[in-house]
Order: structure tokens, then C-alpha cells, then sequence
């Protein structure tokens, strides 16, 4: 998986402890020392890398936010981390294949990639 800021590990860290999901609006107001366009900008990369994932919307006072919840434990980071370390091939595909939120864009991705290096002298 992508290599996170700092301050996104801080948030995803955040995430973990609530145990629970979050509109930007919802994680500023527990998290007021965190700016709301940091905040937004963080949810935006995470989702993007893979670490959290939108769920379901919920309406706030004048419109509709979505909620965000963690994507994978700390446990499952951890691991994911160490089997990076390794690089086992075999290991990383297995910790990719268990928190890949979409099973069929990964195998998509891998054989770009198998394609891409197979066709280099």
C-alpha cells in the first residue's frame, strides 16, 4: 500500500482509537487541534490510497456528508508493513488480496503491472 504523511497516520491512528466512522465534519468537531481543510485533504489521500473507505452518507444540518470508516485494523497495517519489509512476493499478495476493498481492480492492476515489466529487456 502507499506510503502515508505523516499526518495522515496521525489521523488513520485516530480513526483506529474511535473505532467508529466519520464525516470530516464529525472527526474536525472530536478533533478540533486538526484543521477542517487538513482534515478533508487527509480523507481525500487515504480513500485514494486505500487505508479508509466511504460508506454510508449521513445528513447533517443542511445537506448529505459521507462517512468514512478504516479500511483496514492497526493488526492488519502492522502486517501489511512487515510483509513489506520482507517483500516475499507471495506475502505481500496475501496481505494486499485480504484488505483490497476491490478484489477485481487489484488483479487488474497486477497484470498492468506483470505486463509492464515483462515486456522490459
Amino acid at each position: 500500500m502507499p506510503k502515508l504523511t505523516k499526518k495522515e497516520f496521525e489521523i488513520l491512528k485516530r480513526l483506529w482509537e474511535a473505532g467508529r466512522a466519520f464525516t470530516v465534519s464529525e472527526f474536525y468537531s472530536e478533533n478540533p487541534d486538526l484543521a477542517k481543510p487538513t482534515i478533508a485533504k487527509a480523507f481525500k489521500m487515504l480513500a485514494a490510497k486505500g487505508y479508509i473507505k466511504g460508506g454510508s452518507f449521513v445528513q447533517s444540518k443542511t445537506n448529505f456528508a459521507q462517512a468514512f470508516t478504516v479500511a483496514l485494523t492497526e493488526e492488519e497495517f502492522i502486517q501489511l508493513k512487515k510483509n513489506q519489509a520482507s517483500a516475499s512476493p507471495e506475502a505481500l499478495f496475501n496481505t494486499l488480496w485480504k484488505t483490497a476493498v476491490d478484489k477485481d481492480a487489484l488483479l487488474e492492476d497486477l497484470a498492468a503491472l506483470l505486463d509492464k515489466y515483462s515486456k522490459k529487456p
